[in-house]
């Protein structure tokens, strides 16, 4: 197996040059290296009984010619220092050399005709489009040779026929009008051929060129999200101090100097210390925000019932006073996500399930999961007020509010937060509801 791989690496080495670029002259010379590889053991396996045969019926220049054409093939796939254009132009002569001497020697039931043929149009696949008629002359003029050496009796078919040169030229035309068909009709296909492969390097290099503008445009995306996250957590770590004095300055003047205000000073105090708070819980929903999907820890593979107890523990004085009744349906699975962001999920979507109810009765969550191929959906359906159609995207986005701050109280960021963090593991999160009669949040987490 190590003797053939080095002979195959030898001949291709000198038969097929060491060209990287897969155009058509590369497959050119592989299949001229390939062909090489094959016909020299069958030359070798061929020698010793041609040569045998031509002693025993004294046709010794066949053997000659044999002799030299396997020690040609020798020196086409082993010497080197020879071009590679050479070592093609000695093995198609040496071909036209071989058929020639099986025409003269064994006439027009020898193989010599044949011969010629393979060599027209392995020459039309092995040497450059702008040679593709040279092959073809080249038979052309050997037969008129021929014709003319048997019409002026210099020499004989083996097959005596008094009519032989008519029956050369019936038998010889053929060989050339199939000589220059297919020396019109292969270049054509090898044209053809480089076209395409010309259009797929243009086409890969502009695919590469592309994928290397899109590479650079999401990384100037993922480089101004990081920048607008860090903003946004700068500047709502940074407000809480300032906000927070505010408002306690404000209490402390509504306590030291109360007594002094009238009802309208009184009711701007209030108001001032109402915005306040309202604005603090913003700049905290907002810094919530910003620090989804920046966790410092790693994924891992957690139970989502035990991550919904959890939540239900985080949110039990909520659920205590509204009464509220939560039933798991069908058991959660286990999931690799971060787990931190997963409960502030599940979290914010229990809370607006409880705080959106209907004033009519209490609040009672379903949550149930649906196995899909490669995800696990899970579903938190309420009896709560529902939200109108149109409203069913806009729910999402950040500081969106259906609501006056008089009905419900809440800064518009919750279901954002729900959103990212679901996009974060890969998912989407989507909401079905009818006006009155309850929502149905829905997400879906990767397998």
């Amino acid at each position: 197996m190590n003797i053939w791989k080095a002979y195959t690496n030898k001949v291709n080495k000198n038969c097929a040059g060491l060209g990287i670029v897969k155009d058509v002259d590369y497959w050119r010379n592989n299949l001229f290296a390939g062909t090489i590889i094959f016909l020299l053991p069958l030359c070798l396996i061929a020698l010793v009984p041609g040569i045998y045969f031509c002693i025993l019926t004294k046709q010794y220049t066949i053997a000659v010619v044999d002799i030299v054409t396997t020690i040609s093939v020798l020196m086409i796939a082993f010497m080197p220092g020879i071009n590679l254009q050479l070592r093609k132009i000695i093995f198609f002569g040496m071909v036209v050399i071989l058929s020639c001497t099986l025409l003269l020697y064994l006439g027009l039931l020898g193989p010599g005709l044949l011969y010629l043929l393979a060599a027209c149009i392995f020459s039309l696949l092995i040497f450059p489009t702008k040679y593709s008629y040279w092959p073809a002359w080249i038979i052309t003029g050997i037969c008129i040779l021929f014709t003319l050496a048997i019409w002026l009796n210099i020499i004989e078919l083996p097959r005596p026929n008094i009519d032989a040169a008519s029956e050369w030229i019936a038998v010889s035309s053929n060989l050339v009008f199939l000589a220059f068909l297919l020396a019109a009709l292969v270049p054509t296909l090898f044209r053809g051929l480089q076209e395409t492969l010309n259009k797929e390097k243009e086409l890969k290099e502009t695919l590469r060129k592309q994928q290397q503008e899109l590479q650079r445009a999401l990384d100037q995306v993922k480089q101004k999200n990081k920048e607008l996250e860090q903003f946004a957590y700068v500047a709502s770590h940074d407000l809480h101090e300032p906000l927070r004095m505010i408002t306690s300055f404000m209490g402390m003047l509504q306590n030291k100097y109360g007594d002094q205000l009238d009802d309208k000073a009184k009711s701007y105090i209030h108001f001032a210390v109402d915005g306040g708070k309202r604005m603090q819980k913003m700049i905290s929903d907002l810094l919530e925000l910003s620090r989804t999907g920046r966790s410092d820890t790693a994924m891992e593979l957690v139970n989502l019932d035990d991550v919904l107890k959890q939540v239900q523990q985080n949110i039990s004085k909520l659920i205590d006073e509204n009464n509220a009744v939560i039933i798991i349906e069908s058991p959660l699975p286990e999931v690799t996500v971060y787990r931190r962001d997963i409960e502030r999920l599940f979290q914010n979507l229990l809370s607006n399930a409880i705080k959106f109810r209907s004033k009519d009765f209490h609040p009672v969550i379903r949550i149930s999961c649906i196995e899909k191929h490669d995800s696990w959906q899970i579903n938190i359906e309420d009896n709560g007020i529902g939200i109108e159609k149109d409203k069913f995207e806009k729910v999402f986005e950040i500081f969106s509010r259906l609501h006056t701050h008089d009905e419900y109280q809440g800064s518009g960021i919750g279901l954002a937060v729900c959103r990212k963090v679901v996009e974060q593991h890969g998912g989407i999160i989507k909401v079905k509801s009818n006006e009155n009669k309850g929502s149905t949040f829905y997400f879906t987490i990767q397998k």
